[in-house]
């Protein structure tokens, strides 16, 4: 039992550790290459993806977070998204 309880330990303490490194930003979109997985902010950071598909539908102009770690971009999001309305139906 002891074992077991310090296998999870270990292993809650290395994800929080993993989710700690991650940073993110959020900025207007100068440059987007999916062929190349790169994309850049008009505040000048740049990042690489290894998984490209991330940056699909993204556009320069847009307003965008990006999660990553150094120059290694982890996830793009909007950081704004649309508001769920609850609506009333008699």
């Amino acid at each position: 039992m002891k074992a077991i309880a310090l296998i999870s330990t270990v292993a809650f303490l290395a994800s929080a550790n993993l989710s700690v490194a991650a940073e993110e930003i959020v900025g207007i979109v100068e440059s987007v290459n999916t062929s190349n997985g790169t994309l850049s902010l008009q505040s000048g950071h740049s990042f690489t993806f290894d998984n490209a598909t991330v940056l699909y539908g993204i556009l320069p102009g847009q307003r965008i977070g990006v999660t990553y770690e150094g120059p290694k971009g982890i996830g793009a999001y909007n950081p704004h998204p649309a508001r769920r309305r609850d609506i009333d139906i008699d």
